[in-house]
């Protein structure tokens, strides 16, 4: 478990303390040392992200704010921490929403369920992408020149993902059922260490976020072959969707989500939210989310709620069409 306080990150971003706002008489008010729960290790998106939005909550929601990684069952095992939190708002879970709608649908034992957890806010959203570092030939521009060597080199046929039953995993098995393709998985306990393993080409190929993606873009060393959702991303406006290539089932997106434990009072899920909101509007938080590949979602708890939903109803679809088994 890795614990350390985010008073140096909000330092280094730059961003002001701003006084705290009113608070409901509904609600337990702001509180003095404030967690935040994610579920992957270090050097990964989700911690980026968390970069990025925990300087809205400092001094307005928190006087104190820690990163507390809690790696295991992609993502799941913090959400389910989370959950049995206590609900005055002192903890919450930043996660990619997959971790919650995905996992559980595949995760053997004790899983989640959506009302385990009192949705906050969509943060943004940002596509799956298709990616192949040096240990595939320059001559593999494509994702079906990729597809056709790894027939030929069935010993190379390894991707990598951040873990079982995320949504990187599903979306790159469910690319080799239906390209019919033995597509190998590899999984990793984060997006950090198999994105190194994919820069020094001891991995051939992983399954990531693209904003594992953009940050290592100008070593030259990583090609995109395609990304999910209905268009092309601003951010790589040369790659293909997988609907472009006949792949139109790997559409979805990825989305950052804030939670809380279910026993969180509503009025303090939208105060918060609120608060959020805010930041996420600023054209610094918009820069700053842009250079992770994140836009951000400016929605309700309502909102995610029913994102959440619909979500969980096209990785089912996605799932069963994979026949991925529980891991």
């Amino acid at each position: 478990m890795l614990r350390r306080s985010f008073l140096g990150a909000v330092g280094a971003l730059g961003t002001s303390v701003v006084s705290a706002p009113a608070w409901s008489q509904a609600s337990s008010g702001p509180v003095r040392d404030l967690k935040l729960v994610y579920g992957f290790t270090t050097g990964g998106t989700v911690e980026a992200v968390l970069q990025r939005i925990a300087p809205g909550l400092q001094g307005t929601y928190a006087q104190t704010i820690k990163l507390d990684s809690r790696p295991g069952a992609a993502g799941l095992t913090a959400a389910r921490q989370v959950s049995s939190a206590p609900g005055d708002g002192s903890v919450l879970l930043t996660t990619p929403t997959s971790s919650i709608t995905l996992v559980p649908q595949i995760a053997r034992g004790e899983s989640l369920r959506l009302q385990d957890l009192k949705p906050v806010i969509t943060i943004g959203s940002a596509p799956l992408c298709f990616v192949v570092g040096p240990a595939v030939p320059a001559e593999v521009r494509t994702l079906r020149d990729y597809l056709r060597w790894v027939e030929l080199n069935p010993d190379r046929s390894g991707f990598g993902s951040p873990g079982v039953g995320t949504g990187s995993h599903l979306i790159g098995a469910a690319l080799g059922r239906l390209a019919q393709v033995d597509l190998r998985h590899v999984a990793y306990r984060g997006a950090g260490p198999a994105a190194e393993d994919l820069m020094s080409g001891q991995l051939p190929a992983m399954s990531m976020l693209l904003g594992n993606y953009l940050p290592r873009a100008a070593t030259g060393r990583l090609r995109v072959l395609a990304i999910t959702g209905a268009t092309r991303s601003r951010y790589v406006p040369e790659v293909p969707t997988y609907a472009e290539l006949g792949f139109g089932l790997l559409t979805e997106l990825e989305n950052y989500a804030m939670l809380m434990p279910a026993s969180a009072s509503t009025a303090q899920a939208e105060q918060l939210a609120d608060l959020l909101r805010t930041h996420l509007a600023r054209p610094e938080t918009v820069k700053a989310l842009a250079e992770i590949g994140v836009d951000p979602v400016l929605d309700t708890p309502e909102g995610l709620s029913a994102s959440l939903s619909r979500e969980f109803g096209v990785w089912r679809e996605v799932v069963e069409k994979v026949g991925l088994k529980r891991a």
